[in-house]
């Protein structure tokens, strides 16, 4: 009995050190791949502040003066104008503000407006009488075969 109450305990004692074993293993992947998203971060906030710096010498004011100066000739820069500013009150209205039209999807499918019915009534025509052919059809060449035909390109 005790024999076998030993190998019980032996075999119970190898499936813990494999798991044990087998989630120590996932946690050092996983540690590896929180160091590398870590990096990358790092990588990409050294990027956006390298870009934030160049974006700051690339728009100095003495800097863009100085390139107005040279190029002025060839651009032919002008100022702005106070009044090609608009204020807030001067821009289009939203379109939640926008007047409802008076008739709805459901009476315009219906036909009840006099240019709705019309148009549907033009839709119906067109549909009734089939629309003439616009595609070319190509002429007939008669006996002449198509591998006899020289372009010129080819000297025999």
């Amino acid at each position: 009995m005790l024999r076998s109450f030993d190998i019980v305990l032996i075999g119970v004692m190898t499936a813990t050190a494999v798991v044990t074993y087998t989630i120590k293993h996932r946690a050092e992947l996983k540690l590896e791949e929180v160091r590398r998203l870590q990096t990358e971060i790092r990588l990409e906030r050294d990027t956006i502040d390298l870009l934030k710096a160049d974006w700051a010498l690339q728009t100095q004011p003495n800097r863009l003066q100085h390139l107005i100066g040279a190029y002025n000739q060839e651009l032919q820069l002008a100022a702005t104008d106070p009044t090609q500013l608009a204020q807030a009150n001067e821009l289009p209205m939203l379109k939640s503000q926008l007047p409802q039209p008076e008739t709805s999807i459901e009476q315009l499918i219906a036909g009840a407006d006099d240019e709705v019915a019309k148009a549907i009534r033009g839709v119906a025509a067109a549909k009734a009488s089939p629309p003439a052919s616009r595609i070319p059809v190509p002429v007939a060449r008669g006996a002449v075969r198509v591998d006899s035909i020289s372009t010129g390109s080819v000297n025999r």
